[in-house]
């Protein structure tokens, strides 16, 4: 006989347990494909990996480049160290002749004088002795013989290491001024050189004005300079009124007269003087007119 039904006494419900499958998740096995062996060579038979052609150019450029670089500025600092080293002698050089008994000089001679003044040069010129070879300047002892007339330059000559010779250049009387009643030599430049013994073959220049400033005397100046050695010398007189206006008399008893304009195509004009007094005897009185070469002129 069956128990009567409880509801308090019912048994419960079992229910079945749940079997839980668990699920693994395989990832493919990737299989590599074996590395074939290679054999190893001895280090003798191995052949090296070779750079290409234009990085193995590129790598030369570079380093002929640098080399390049490196023997310019070795060359550079040899030149710099030499110019620095001659700058440094010269002024040491320069410092020891100026400064020093190295250059000093103890003997000077005069040469180009005429003997009446050179002693007085000399003693002029004593006050150099002693001094400095390259401390002696040509404007200095050109000062130094100011006062005296015929020295028209000087030059100065060392001769190492004591000695120092003076130059001088004398001015050359061309004229004769008369100046007051007295005759006195004039050279080019107008300078008074002294009074005229009477016996010098020049010729006397008529001027009013200072020959030093006159424009006359220069154009005087510039015909006699023109004219040959040998016609020089028989020019008694020559007057410039004005520029275009000189005229020449020549010595001799006959007292011939040249006409001779401006001092313009002198060259010519005294060529064709020339030919004109060959043509004429000296004894004739004639007046030649060069004034137009071209066309020149005898008048007796």
């Amino acid at each position: 006989m069956k128990p009567p039904k409880n509801r308090y006494s019912q048994t419960p419900k079992v229910e079945p347990k749940k079997k839980t499958v668990r699920v693994f998740k395989v990832k493919p096995k990737t299989i590599k494909a074996a590395a074939p062996k290679v054999k190893k060579l001895p280090v003798s038979k191995r052949k090296l990996a070779l750079p290409s052609l234009s990085k193995l150019a590129q790598r030369r450029q570079r380093i002929k480049q640098a080399r390049r670089f490196t023997r310019e500025s070795r060359v550079l600092k040899n030149f710099l160290i030499a110019t620095a080293s001659s700058l440094v002698f010269l002024v040491l050089l320069v410092l020891a002749t100026m400064y020093t008994p190295l250059l000093s000089i103890d003997k000077i001679t005069v040469s180009g004088t005429s003997k009446s003044y050179t002693k007085k040069v000399l003693a002029i010129l004593e006050n150099r002795i002693g001094s400095p070879l390259p401390m002696i300047s040509e404007a200095s002892v050109a000062e130094d013989l100011s006062k005296f007339k015929l020295i028209e330059s000087i030059s100065l000559i060392s001769k190492p290491p004591h000695g120092l010779e003076v130059r001088i250049t004398e001015r050359t009387p061309i004229s004769i001024v008369v100046r007051g009643g007295t005759r006195y030599l004039f050279d080019p430049a107008g300078v008074n050189l002294g009074v005229a013994s009477g016996n010098e073959p020049l010729p006397t220049i008529i001027v009013k004005n200072d020959p030093k400033t006159s424009k006359n005397y220069a154009e005087a100046i510039d015909v006699l300079m023109a004219l040959p050695a040998q016609l020089l010398k028989r020019v008694a007189y020559i007057q410039a009124k004005t520029r275009d206006n000189v005229t020449l008399q020549l010595r001799g008893y006959s007292a011939q007269t040249i006409i001779w304009g401006d001092s313009s195509q002198s060259i010519l004009k005294s060529k064709v003087l020339k030919t004109l007094l060959l043509k004429n005897p000296t004894g004739v009185r004639a007046t030649f007119d060069v004034s137009s070469p071209l066309t020149p002129s005898v008048i007796r």
